[in-house]
């Protein structure tokens, strides 16, 4: 309004105040013919205040400037001043407001569609199948099982558990709470971008989420890792909220949210370190609330400890199968987080990559250098870069170093859940680059986007239709039994693995034995498991035995078992599939006499 009355000052004494907008005419009024702009005069006394708020002023320092002078709108005769509200267009603020959870919603809906979507089209696998037939224990059961033949705590296998008792055990059935957790990561990754960058950063962070192949692929697996990255998102945002706003309530969810992480994955522990570092780093004045929150979860996770030291002592973090080899490959993991992996000779979500640590380096490069502008963007807010970076950083470092030491085995699929946070960077250093457009930031950051997001997508395509990307056809190798198999046929699984997951699907009842591995065989006494006394012991008993055969197989073990077979029975029969092997034997028939010689 004008014209505005003074403001008093900390002395009582009143001083001039200045208005940015001159009344219609006056000679002030920039829209006047002759105007030479603008002339700032003093507000007389006894009228009404200009609608900023009040500031005090100490006597002594100069007349301060009420307001802006706003730049104007094309089209208009001279500046426009900030003093009071603009005129906005009914509805347009609230339109505003609801855009990105409109966005959000959208994004929400096709990360959906890609979990559910065909969740029973690929046959179970030998992780997913170990998980129901843990399951399918009674529950006094499952404990001592996992502590004497796994390497995981408990968490996921009680859920699954009660999830089957509902739901039941077929495929689609089993892989729902992972497909689940995958769409709740989704927001819970907006939410926790949300509170460190602009909604349109939030935004392209859930997106990169909802559509990667390596989420998708980790979110339609009956396997703990889509749940570990929800847990990993929630207990990261509550330890945010925590920071920021207190309370008992807050650090106690903490807590539960901590002693749930660990309780599912190990690997979990990584993410309460980083925390940790982040906390003593950059939240110091909490470092006792966080320390006591962490103490509460050690309290209601100490039951499993002994559990946890024995599975350490039966070496069930390194099985036989893998020891002095190293598994942790960066490049195929940073080529799974960008892509999903298996393009251009890159590891896939089960096999390492062809490529060299040089070829990984120009095929990602696309993606190191966005993500280096998303470090660097975020370089002013230390805090923020440490709270998204630190778990990557952390578990990658912890985990590689025990890789290359050769005392544990990692597989780069076991991290999908730290994607989220690589997703956060990654949408920082492309909004970044599109800020930098001169002018053309939307079209930048539309072509950004589509670009990065087109790699994945022949992924996907071979993932939900080529048969033969994913290994492991369970399914099929069963049905080729049922169908060529006979009544009395015996049935010879390698190891336990082949038998767990070909069970899962054939149930027709035929004797059978699984073999244990030499090589699996702790303490000096390493005698062959089966041998051709055995073989000829069948022979007498089932003139059919189909051998099923899954890595792990050796050239040794394959060595032993024909050995052993070969003075009993013969191959009449031979089925591959991609990571399975069938063949189906016949008892040997005696031949002809032979001819005496000269007869």
């Amino acid at each position: 309004m004008w014209p505005c009355s003074p403001l008093p000052t900390t002395s009582g004494n009143r001083i001039p105040r200045w208005c940015c907008a001159p009344p219609k005419g006056s000679p002030e009024d920039t829209s006047a013919p002759g105007s030479r702009g603008p002339r700032l005069r003093p507000w007389p006394p006894g009228t009404a205040a200009c609608g900023g708020a009040a500031q005090r002023l100490s006597s002594h320092r100069l007349p301060r400037f009420h307001g802006d002078m706003g730049v104007s709108a094309r089209g208009e005769a001279g500046p426009r001043s900030r003093c009071g509200p603009a005129p906005a267009i009914a509805g347009g603020g609230a339109v505003k407001k609801r855009a990105p959870g409109v966005a959000l919603a959208g994004i929400v809906a096709i990360a959906a569609a890609l979990r559910f979507s065909l969740l029973g089209h690929n046959s179970l696998w030998f992780d997913e199948a170990w998980v129901v037939w843990v399951a399918g224990h009674r529950w006094q059961d499952i404990l001592p099982l996992l502590r004497a033949g796994d390497a995981h705590p408990p968490l996921y296998y009680l859920l699954t558990k009660a999830w089957i008792g509902i739901a039941g055990a077929r495929e689609a059935a089993v892989r729902l709470p992972s497909a689940f957790c995958g769409v709740l990561s989704v927001v819970l990754t907006y939410a926790l971008m949300r509170r460190l960058s602009p909604a349109p950063v939030g935004l392209l962070s859930a997106l990169v989420i909802g559509v990667s192949p390596f989420a998708v692929m980790a979110g339609q697996e009956v396997r703990m890792y889509a749940l570990l990255g929800t847990l990993a998102l929630a207990s990261t945002l509550a330890l945010v909220a925590s920071c920021e706003r207190g309370g008992v309530l807050r650090w106690g969810g903490y807590a539960l949210l901590t002693a749930a992480m660990i309780y599912t994955q190990y690997l979990g522990g990584l993410i309460v370190l980083a925390h940790g570092v982040w906390v003593a780093w950059y939240e110091r004045r909490h470092c006792g609330p966080w320390l006591l929150a962490v103490g509460a979860a050690a309290a209601l996770y100490l039951p499993w400890v002994p559990s946890l030291w024995q599975q350490i002592t039966l070496g069930k973090g390194a099985p036989w199968f893998g020891r002095g080899t190293v598994f942790l490959d960066l490049g195929d993991l940073l080529g799974l987080f960008a892509f999903g992996g298996s393009l251009f000779g890159m590891g896939s979500y089960f096999f390492p990559g062809t490529v060299g640590p040089a070829g990984q380096v120009l095929i990602l490069l696309p993606f190191l250098v966005i993500l280096w502008r998303g470090a660097a963007s975020w370089i002013s807010d230390r805090r923020s870069l440490a709270l998204v970076g630190l778990p990557v950083v952390v578990t990658a470092a912890a985990m590689a170093s025990l890789s290359f030491a050769r005392l544990l085995i990692f597989y780069p699929r076991w991290f999908s859940f730290l994607l989220p946070f690589y997703a956060m960077v990654l949408a920082r250093g492309v909004e970044d680059i599109a800020a930098r457009g001169r002018g053309r930031r939307p079209e930048v950051l539309a072509l950004l986007t589509a670009g990065l997001l087109a790699f994945g997508v022949p992924v996907l395509g071979r993932y939900y239709f080529d048969p033969g990307f994913r290994p492991y056809p369970w399914r099929a190798a069963a049905d080729l039994v049922r169908r060529q198999g006979r009544p009395g046929d015996f049935l010879l699984f390698v190891n336990g693995s082949a038998e767990i997951a070909f069970t899962y699907y054939f149930d027709q009842p035929h004797p059978s034995l699984a073999l244990t591995p030499v090589e699996a065989v702790q303490g000096a006494d390493r005698a062959p498991t089966f041998t051709d006394i055995q073989a000829r012991a069948l022979a007498k008993r089932y003139p059919r035995l189909w051998i099923i055969a899954t890595p792990p197989l050796t050239p040794g073990m394959q060595e032993r078992l024909r050995a052993g077979l070969d003075s009993a029975y013969q191959v009449v029969g031979s089925r591959s599939f991609p990571g399975i092997w069938l063949h189906l034997l016949e008892v040997r028939r005696p031949g002809p006499p032979s001819r005496p010689p000269g007869g």
